[in-house]
């Protein structure tokens, strides 16, 4: 796979979303789950997947957690007190690390990594494989996601379904045939390996965006 951004970033924008994710829930006390809804729903992360230097390498992670707090509209209700200094690192400081490098490696949403492992998940591998290489957790992630891809139905299919369409509605109003559809939808066929066209199509008649169809 592509990695998301060059190589070069990659040690600041690790070291920046551990640092956001040690501070907002050590240090804000703010529950994981909901900051990871923040940090989802938020512009930075979208564009801290990008690569954008502002985001990767030009603000600490303390910074980064106002950011993400404002973009959503919460920076006047949480108190946002200084950064501790500590010893070492936190299990939540290494779960920000190691998404941060599996985001990079697979050029993937946060969201769909997260989707995929959510951050409790994430944390709990703290003990086995904080001493590993960082590829250790991009292998247990690819693992999961593959699991999830058999096991599971197909993006598409969830959102059609979401939708209200039937699939011979839906070939007749995205132009895209009823067999590539269903044949899609029963990963027969891979959709990331179709036709921009044929991507674009689909997104717009089902009123979602691109990514939101490929598989992670």
């Amino acid at each position: 796979m592509i990695p998301a951004y060059d190589e070069t970033y990659l040690p600041d924008a690790m070291a920046n979303l551990a640092g956001a994710f040690d501070y907002a829930l050590n240090d804000c006390g703010l529950p994981a789950g909901l900051f990871m809804d923040f940090f989802v729903a938020s512009d930075a992360a979208e564009l801290f997947g990008w690569g954008a230097p502002k985001y990767v390498c030009g603000m600490s992670g303390e910074e980064l957690v106002v950011e993400i707090m404002r973009q959503t509209g919460w920076t006047c209700i949480v108190d946002m007190p200084p950064a501790a200094l500590r010893a070492g690192a936190t299990p939540e400081y290494w779960a920000g690390w190691v998404l941060a490098y599996c985001q990079w490696a697979r050029g993937v949403r946060f969201s769909d990594i997260l989707d995929v492992l959510p951050f409790g998940d994430i944390v709990r591998l703290y003990p086995a494989l904080h001493e590993a290489d960082e590829s250790r957790f991009v292998d247990v992630y690819d693992e999961r996601a593959a699991g999830n891809r058999t096991e599971g139905s197909a993006r598409l299919h969830a959102i059609r379904v979401r939708a209200g369409l039937s699939q011979s509605e839906l070939a007749r109003r995205s132009g895209v045939t009823l067999r590539s559809i269903q044949m899609y939808e029963q990963r027969r066929k891979d959709l990331s390996r179709a036709a921009v066209s044929t991507v674009l199509a689909l997104a717009r008649t089902l009123g979602c965006r691109i990514e939101d169809l490929l598989e992670p």
